[in-house]
Parts: C-alpha cells; structure tokens; sequence
C-alpha cells in the first residue's frame, strides 16, 4: 500500500480574450494561466487488488461533487491505466478536500485530475522524459486546461487553451485577493452566447506580452465578463467595489463567477479590510501573494 497527501493548486486567467469561432464549434481564444495557492486537498491511497480487477473510490468533504466515472479524478485513472496499459490490478482511494469553488472558473477539478495523473506517472515509474508528449496528450484528453496544471507556471495559451508556452519572466508584485459569491456558472452556457461572426478573426495581443503592466491593463480584458455581468449583475459590483477599495486590476477568471483583485503590498491594510467586507456577505475569499 502507498499513500500521498498532496496539494491541487488554482488558476486564474489574466485576460481571456476570444479570438474566433471555428467550424468543429470550438472557439480559439488566447489567455496567460497564472497559478495562485489557493488549493484542494488531495488524499491518494493505492494498493494491489487481489479480486484481479480495478476499482477507484472517491470521497469528497462536499456533498454535491460527483463521485463517480463523471468525476474527472475517476477518469484520469481509466486513461492513465488504458494509456500506459497497466496489467495488474488495484484499489484506488482518492479522497478529495475541496476547497477551490466549484464552477468558479479556477480550474478546480481540472486541477484535481491532474493531480492524480502526477502520482500515477510517479507511482508507477513512468518515464517523463520519453513520455512527455504521451503524459500531455493524457491530459489533454481530460481538458483543454488540465496541461497547465502538470506545469504550473505562468503560461500563454492559446488555441482552446491546451497549446501553451511557459512564460519564465512574468511575476506579478501585487497581493490577489479572490473573491466568489457562491456561484456556479456554466461554461457550456458563457460559450454558448459568445456572439461572433464566424467570418471574422480578432488579432491576437497577449501572445507578445511577457509581463503585467498596468499601463497595458486594456489588453488583459476578459471577454466573458459582457455576458456573464449581463447575467449575473453581483459579479460587476465585486468588481467595481475592489477597485473602489483600492484594487489597481480586477477581472474575472475565465466564464466566472470568481472575481480577483490585485493590490499593492505596500497595501495590506487595504487588502484586509476589502477581504474582511466580503467575508461579511458570507462570500468565499481567498488571498494568494
């Protein structure tokens, strides 16, 4: 029997810009990945199976996580075992403490399944060297963003969000305080309402981009916040009340409904109270340095 206690870390999209509808009914668009430490508990226990046959079983601190083959932990499994054709047999355990908001835009679950994918690739040896781009493809297959977390630096992604290129100069000197009301938005739905004329391809600006300026801060939009604030008008006062308090940038991450707000570090008394103001409402915050 082997067992890790490990941590599954966030995202958030400094801009996220949609470039053009395709014909497959995808869309390309263009973001940076930056990961911040807000992060799932992730407990992994393996085990030979004498019963000669493979079994997963999940657990999760919240009730409304499914805990079965719709999870993507319990399909990273099924892929990595397929992959890599695994012939024994085992128990898998995976017990998930969430604490990355659900549908919140962070990457949470995308995060988790690549989570498991690292303590598989570790656990039974896999070579990542040779198998690089097999390991990638594995993640791929699970989401578009699940790459990113097997990296976890800042990257520039493109395409629909799986090619991606390590950006190794661009920090950030800000505190990020995130903030989500308790909502769940569907990204089948923010996607389904971009409005663009298949005929027509905006241009890329962040693709050159190596580090935040706030004097570009136009550039870094997001381009679900239209429709999704159209929606959901609390998440346009989140946003217009941490740059009230003392944000210099505030954005959505990806389809919503998590908000962000960057603030100096010379800042903190700023910071705190606008953290404590939310918390309040009964909101989930979060600060990542």
């Amino acid at each position: 029997m082997f067992s890790a206690n490990l941590k599954s870390y966030s995202k958030i999209n400094i801009g996220l810009r949609i470039l053009s509808k395709r014909k497959d009914g995808y869309h390309d668009l263009e973001t940076i990945f930056y990961p911040v430490k807000l992060h799932d508990d992730v407990f992994i226990m393996i085990e030979p199976n004498p019963e000669k046959t493979n079994s997963v079983i999940l657990k999760s601190n919240k009730s409304f996580i499914p805990l079965n083959i719709e999870n993507l932990c319990c399909k990273a499994v099924v892929k990595f075992f397929t992959c890599f054709k695994i012939a024994e047999f085992y128990k898998i355990t995976i017990d998930l403490k969430k604490m990355i908001p659900v549908g919140g835009g962070l990457g949470g679950g995308s995060s988790d399944a690549a989570t498991v994918v690292k303590f598989l690739v570790k656990y039974f040896k896999i070579d990542v060297g040779i198998n690089k781009n097999k390991i990638i493809e594995l993640a791929l297959s699970l989401g578009s963003d699940v790459p990113f977390f097997l990296v976890m630096k800042p990257c520039y992604a493109f395409g629909r969000g799986e090619k991606m290129s390590v950006l190794n100069d661009f920090g950030l000197i800000y505190d990020i305080l995130i903030v989500n009301p308790n909502l769940h938005i569907s990204t089948k739905w923010a996607f389904e309402k971009i409005n663009l004329n298949p005929e027509l391809e905006k241009k890329s600006v962040l693709k050159e981009i190596k580090q935040f300026d706030l004097n570009r801060k136009d550039d870094f939009v997001n381009d679900f916040e239209e429709i999704v604030f159209s929606k959901y008008r609390i998440l346009k006062e989140i946003k217009d009340e941490l740059l009230l308090k003392g944000s210099v940038y505030s954005s959505m991450s990806g389809s919503g409904a998590t908000m962000y707000g960057f603030f100096e570090k010379s800042k903190k008394h700023e910071l705190i109270k606008c953290r404590d103001d939310f918390s309040e409402k009964k909101y989930f915050t979060f600060i990542s340095d």
